[in-house]
């Protein structure tokens, strides 16, 4: 029994990095549409660690290369865990199409074994209110936070009212003043006409990888400004 279960374990450490790894996948796209990949193992870290080291592993998005994100590269968690860190060019140098493109392509590779995942509306910044933006009951919504399949779901967000305390949803604010339903924000705003209001939020995706990868766990954010009329 015992020679079985070393024979086991010796075939789960060959093939390529990505096979041996068993990680987790992250993507997030803040509100400004920068886009940051990250690849944490808690398996088979030297397999990782090597392979970036000797640039094997390359993400890209829609075709084109992510860089290395040296500073979030590493062994964390006092050794119990490596991440290999990707993030686009800095904003500066990054050109973003206008309208944005429905779907993006984000694939991970180590030159042999590679995994894509398709998310959609990864670079939609469309939360608005549905009405005039007065004080009292607002109801902001946020199309692209609605998707059946691949599932995806608004995880938190907050409405704040020129630099006043902001009502905040979503692990672990729970204020009684916004609501969440679907694709739906529903906040109670006391303020004055021309007031500056903030909708700030994060919608969560988790779109399933091709080539036998794990999910791309995604997480998204997105902003409105406006003014109370």
């Amino acid at each position: 029994m015992r020679i079985l279960v070393f024979v086991g374990l010796t075939a789960c450490t060959t093939g390529s990095p990505l096979t041996q790894i068993g990680p987790q996948v992250e993507v997030h796209v803040d509100a400004t549409r920068n886009v940051a990949v990250s690849i944490t193992t808690w398996n088979e870290l030297a397999a990782l660690r090597d392979a970036m080291t000797a640039g094997e592993i390359t993400t890209t998005l829609d075709d084109q290369p992510l860089l290395v994100d040296v500073g979030a590269t590493g062994t964390f968690g006092g050794g119990d865990r490596y991440v290999a860190a990707f993030a686009t060019a800095p904003e500066a140098s990054r050109e973003m199409p206008s309208p944005p493109p429905t779907s993006s392509t984000i694939a991970i590779s180590d030159g042999t074994t590679t995994w894509t995942a398709r998310i959609d509306q990864m670079f939609a910044n469309d939360i608005a209110p549905i009405g005039p933006l007065v004080a009292g009951t607002d109801v902001f919504e946020w199309p692209s936070a609605a998707s059946a399949s691949p599932y995806s779901s608004i995880e938190w967000a907050c409405v704040e009212v020129s630099g006043v305390s902001a009502a905040c949803l979503g692990e672990p604010h729970g204020d009684p003043n916004i609501t969440i339903s679907k694709e739906l924000i529903t906040a109670t705003i006391a303020g004055a006409s021309g007031d500056r209001i903030d909708v700030t939020g994060e919608r969560d995706a988790n779109p399933d990888s091709s080539g036998n990868g794990p999910q791309f766990l995604t997480h998204i954010a997105a902003h409105f400004t406006g003014a109370l009329e």
